[in-house]
C-alpha cells in the first residue's frame, strides 16, 4: 500500500474498515474492537504513557496477559514512538526471571503489567534477597488497567527507520538477546508474507499463538491490520484447555488462515482421541502456518488424515522458515503446495557434508520450506563463509530489507551473527533440495520444546541449587526421536553411585525443571563422567548422539524397573470421595500413569499441557471453584480435595 511508511500508518489507514479483532475468551465469551476503536484505545494508551513520563524512545515492557490490554498497549506505544518489548506474561520463576533480566539489559524501564504479576515479581525479588531492586521494580510498574490520563495523547511523526518494537528470544533466561526490528523491517515483511500468502480480498484468520511470540503479534496480528483483514485471537492457556475449541471456532468463523507449530497438533490430536473428532466443517480453510519449531511431517500426517472428514483440504499445510531476526518469515512454499518432505541419512550433516538421499526407516524425513520470501536472500555458506551448493549442508544466511540490523546493546552476539554486507548467521543448517531449503538443525545447541527455543546452559542453571547438578556435573540436551524432527530433553547427571540411590535425584531433577520452567524431562540419566572439549566446554552434542545410538539403553531401562518398582511399594493413603473424582480426572488426563494422591503434580514430569487439561476437568466438574494457579498452592491430589472441601464447599 502507498504511503504507508509506519506500522502506525498502517492502522490509521484501516480506521474506515468494517473489519478488526476479536478476542476469545471462552466458548461463550468474547470481546471486539473494530479498528477505529483499537486506534482510539491506543490514543488514549498514549496518553497514559505520556503521563507517566514516558516520551520518544523510551522503553516499554509489555508483562501483559490479556490479549485486548496488550494490543492497546502496545499500539499506544507505537503511536507514541516508545519502544514496546513483549515478554510472557506468567508466574513461573523462569518468566519472573527472564523479565527482571530484560528489565535490567535496558536499564530498568517502565513495565506495564497487571497488579497481581507486578506483586509476584517483587515478592521473587525480595525472596532471593533482592529488597531494593524489588523495590525498584514496582516503582517502575503500573497497571494495565490504568485510570484515564488527564490529557489527551501528543503523537510525534515517525520515520521509516524508528525501532518499532524489540523482540527478545522465547524461552530463553540467559543473557538478553534483543531483536531490534524498524517499522521498516516489519513492513517489508509484512508486505512479504502478503503476497508470498496470496492473500485474497476478505481473508479471516484465526490464532492461539501468544502475541509475544513472532508468529502471534506479526503474523497473526500486524499483518492482518495492514491487509485489513477480521481476525480472532485465543489465548495460548484457553487453547491449552480446550484445543478442540480452536477447531470450534474456526469452523464458526469461517476461518480461512490457522497457525501452529508441533505441539499444538499433538494437543489437538490427544483432545481428540479423549473425546472424538468434532463434527464440523473446516473446508473453508485455505493456510495452516506451520513453523516456530521443527517440523514433525509424521505428525502433520496424522492431524490432516485426522481431520480430513471435517473437509479440511491436505494441501492447506504451509511449512515455513522463520526467525525473529528476519521480523519473522524467511522462506515460503507455494500456497496449496501442500507438505513436502525428503530423506535423508542421519549422521552426515554437518556442515560441507554432502547430504545422502536414504529411503531406508532410518532414515531422516526432513520438510522442504520453499524458497526466499519477496525482497529476502538466502546464502548457504561454509564455516568460512564461502557459498555451497545444492545438496551440501552449510550455515543460513540472511539479508534483506525485513533483517534486523542488530541485537540490542549486545556486542558479543552482534560478532557472532553480523557477517558483512548485510548477511546475518541464523545459527540454522540446512540444504537446498530442487531449489527449496531444507532444515537440518542448529548449528548451536538449542534446544526446541513445545514451539519455543531454550539455552540447554539456562535449562542447567535453573537446576544447580540441587543435589547431584552442580555446575559442570550436569547437561541438558535436545535428542532428536526416531523418525521425526521432534527433540526430547535429556538430563545427563554426573554420578558414580549405586544406580537405586541416583533414582531419587532423578525425581527431584525432573520434578525441580517441570515446576521452575514448565519442561518436562523425558530421561534423567546418570553419567560416569562429563565428556568436554580440550577448552573445557561442554559436549551436549556428544551425550544427544550417544543417546540417540543407543548407549544408555540398558541403563534407562534399569532406572525405568526402579523407579515402577518404587512407586508400586509406595503405600496408597486413604482418600475422600473428592480425592477419588480429582484422581479419576488426573487418570483419563494422564493414562497409563498411576497418579498417587499424594503425588506432587509439578514433581511427576506433568507438561504444562497436561496440568491445563486437569484444571479444565476440575472446572468442569467444580466450576469456578479453583484457579489454574491454585495448583501451586495444592499440588496434590489430597492437597486439592481439602481445600475443595473445606474452603470452597463444593457443589
Amino acid at each position: 500500500m502507498s504511503g504507508i511508511r509506519t506500522l502506525a500508518d498502517a492502522l490509521d489507514a484501516q480506521i474506515d474498515s468494517p473489519n478488526g479483532i476479536v478476542f476469545i475468551d471462552g466458548a461463550h465469551d468474547e470481546r471486539g474492537l473494530n479498528y477505529r476503536m483499537l486506534s482510539k484505545s491506543a490514543e488514549g494508551r498514549l496518553a497514559v504513557l505520556q503521563q507517566q513520563g514516558m516520551r520518544r524512545g523510551d522503553h516499554l515492557i509489555l508483562f501483559v496477559e490479556d490479549n485486548m490490554r496488550f494490543l492497546q498497549f502496545f499500539w499506544g506505544a507505537i503511536y507514541g514512538a516508545i519502544v514496546p518489548v513483549p515478554i510472557a506474561a506468567g508466574a513461573t520463576p523462569a518468566q519472573l526471571e527472564k523479565l527482571v533480566r530484560v528489565w535490567r539489559h535496558l536499564d530498568e524501564p517502565r513495565i506495564v503489567a497487571a497488579p497481581k504479576h507486578i506483586e509476584r515479581v517483587r515478592d521473587f525479588l525480595e525472596q532471593r534477597g533482592e529488597a531494593d531492586a524489588a523495590a525498584r521494580l514496582a516503582d517502575t510498574a503500573f497497571s494495565d488497567e490504568p485510570p484515564a490520563a488527564d490529557q489527551p495523547a501528543e503523537r510525534p511523526v515517525l520515520d521509516a527507520q524508528d525501532t518499532a518494537f524489540i523482540q527478545f528470544s522465547s524461552g530463553s533466561t540467559g543473557d538478553p538477546k534483543g531483536v531490534v526490528l524498524s517499522h521498516a523491517n516489519v513492513l517489508a515483511n509484512i508486505q512479504a508474507i502478503s503476497s508470498g500468502s496470496r492473500f485474497g480480498a476478505d481473508e479471516i484468520a484465526l490464532s492461539w499463538m501468544p502475541l509475544t511470540h513472532d508468529m502471534g503479534l506479526i503474523g497473526f496480528h500486524l499483518t492482518l491490520v495492514y491487509n485489513g483483514f477480521a481476525h480472532h485471537l485465543m489465548t495460548p492457556d484457553l487453547f491449552a484447555r480446550r484445543p478442540l475449541l480452536w477447531l470450534e471456532k474456526a469452523a464458526e468463523t469461517r476461518a480461512t488462515l490457522l497457525c501452529s507449530p508441533n505441539f499444538g497438533y499433538r494437543h489437538t490430536l490427544r483432545a481428540i482421541a479423549a473425546k472424538g473428532r468434532p463434527e464440523l466443517d473446516l473446508s473453508r480453510v485455505r493456510l495452516i502456518y506451520n513453523g516456530a519449531e521443527p517440523i514433525a511431517p509424521a505428525l502433520v500426517r496424522e492431524f490432516l488424515d485426522t481431520l480430513a472428514p471435517t473437509g479440511l483440504a491436505g494441501e492447506t499445510m504451509f511449512a515455513v522458515y522463520g526467525l525473529a531476526e528476519a521480523s519473522l518469515a524467511a522462506t515460503f512454499p507455494a500456497p496449496g503446495r501442500g507438505l513436502r518432505t525428503v530423506s535423508v541419512a542421519r549422521g552426515e550433516l554437518g556442515v560441507g557434508d554432502t547430504v545422502r538421499y536414504d529411503d531406508s526407516t532410518h532414515a531422516l524425513e526432513l520438510v522442504c520450506l520453499g524458497t526466499p520470501v519477496a525482497a529476502t536472500e538466502v546464502r548457504l555458506a561454509d564455516d568460512n563463509g564461502q557459498a555451497v551448493g545444492d545438496g551440501v549442508v552449510g550455515r543460513v544466511w540472511i539479508r534483506g530489507a525485513n533483517v534486523t540490523a542488530g541485537y540490542h546493546d549486545n556486542p558479543q552476539a552482534n560478532a557472532g551473527a553480523l557477517m558483512g554486507d548485510g548477511w546475518l548467521d541464523t545459527g540454522d543448517l540446512g540444504f537446498y533440495h530442487d531449489g527449496e531449503l531444507v532444515i537440518t538443525g542448529r548449528a548451536k545447541e538449542i534446544i526446541f520444546v513445545n514451539g519455543q527455543n531454550h539455552y540447554p546452559q539456562d535449562i542447567e542453571a535453573l537446576l544447580q541449587d540441587l543435589p547431584g547438578a552442580e555446575l559442570n556435573k550436569l547437561a541438558a540436551a535436545g535428542v532428536q526421536a526416531p523418525s521425526t524432527t521432534e527433540q526430547a530433553l535429556v538430563l545427563f547427571v554426573v554420578f558414580r553411585g549405586h544406580l537405586e540411590d541416583f533414582a531419587e535425584i532423578a525425581r527431584t531433577l525432573r520434578g525441580a525443571l517441570n515446576q521452575r520452567a514448565g519442561l518436562v524431562a523425558t530421561r534423567v540419566l546418570p553419567i560416569s563422567r562429563m565428556p568436554k572439549t580440550t577448552s573445557g566446554k561442554l559436549q551436549r552434542a556428544l551425550l544427544a548422539r550417544q543417546y540417540a545410538e543407543g548407549e544408555f539403553d540398558e541403563i534407562a531401562a534399569r532406572l525405568d524397573t526402579l523407579l515402577a518398582t518404587e512407586e508400586a511399594e509406595q503405600p496408597v493413603p486413604a482418600s475422600t470421595d473428592i480425592a477419588a473424582e480429582l484422581k479419576r480426572i488426573c487418570d483419563e488426563v494422564v493414562p497409563g500413569r498411576d497418579i498417587g494422591v499424594d503425588d506432587d503434580l509439578f514433581e511427576i514430569g506433568l507438561s504444562s499441557l497436561e496440568l491445563a487439561q486437569i484444571h479444565e476437568g476440575i472446572e468442569n466438574r467444580w466450576p469456578d471453584r479453583l484457579e489454574m494457579t491454585d495448583l501451586f498452592e495444592y499440588p496434590t491430589i489430597n492437597a486439592l480435595a481439602a481445600y475443595l472441601q473445606d474452603e470452597v464447599a463444593p457443589a
